[in-house]
């Protein structure tokens, strides 16, 4: 069996990752069942581990909730890392959206109404984020298969409107969202082919959303 990140760790902080994982795993669950109303003992008991072990962690809701922010910007982070070394035969962009649909667990935006300044994971995970779409955008622009002007950030703001949270089964969902990828990848192409887009907005203009 392969290891993972954790295995040679200590006892305790074997541990202590491990109930984190399920923490947040169980966060996400029991918050989009029941919403952000849910308790802070809701989600431990879905974790399978004491209040208290949840609390140690994290002191309040609204720093469990930004945990789960900044986990879903480090997966993506590497998400998109992976894709640009592998780009597919759609493109890479299209292809990280499409993976992302399939995959990815958790918002990528901030909670609403956060006015903290974005603590030090977060940024360090926006940051690998932003160097990751980069370079898929510049693969796709040197393939021809998305326009001058495109940016990392309208990667990000064009996957918030090809998957919004919608009431239904996943896989049908995820149906729809790549529906809607489908014919966005085929107008990029086509203005690609067609000439350069205004400038789009800048990544700071798309981490400034997040203090909205």
């Amino acid at each position: 069996m392969p290891s993972t990140p954790g295995d040679h760790l200590p006892g305790r902080q074997r541990e202590a990752r491990a109930n984190d994982s399920a923490v947040l795993a169980a966060a996400r669950e029991v918050f989009a069942h029941q919403g952000h109303g849910a308790s802070m003992a809701d989600v431990a008991r879905h974790a399978g581990v004491g209040v208290g072990t949840v609390y140690r962690r994290y002191p309040t809701k609204d720093a469990l909730v930004e945990a789960l922010h900044t986990e879903a910007v480090r997966v993506a982070a590497a998400l998109a890392a992976t894709v640009a070394d592998a780009p597919g035969a759609d493109g890479a962009v299209v292809t990280f959206l499409a993976r992302h649909v399939h995959e990815a667990e958790g918002s990528l935006l901030r909670p609403t109404g956060a006015t903290t300044p974005i603590p030090p994971d977060l940024a360090a995970a926006t940051a690998d984020l932003h160097d990751a779409l980069r370079r898929l955008v510049e693969l796709d622009q040197d393939a021809g298969v998305v326009p001058a002007g495109f940016t990392a950030a309208d990667v990000m703001l064009l996957l918030l409107h090809l998957r919004p949270a919608l009431p239904l089964p996943r896989e049908r969902a995820d149906e729809l969202h790549l529906r809607y990828l489908a014919l966005a990848a085929r107008g990029l192409r086509d203005q690609a082919a067609d000439g350069a887009l205004h400038a789009g907005p800048g990544w700071d203009e798309w981490v400034g959303t997040w203090h909205a």
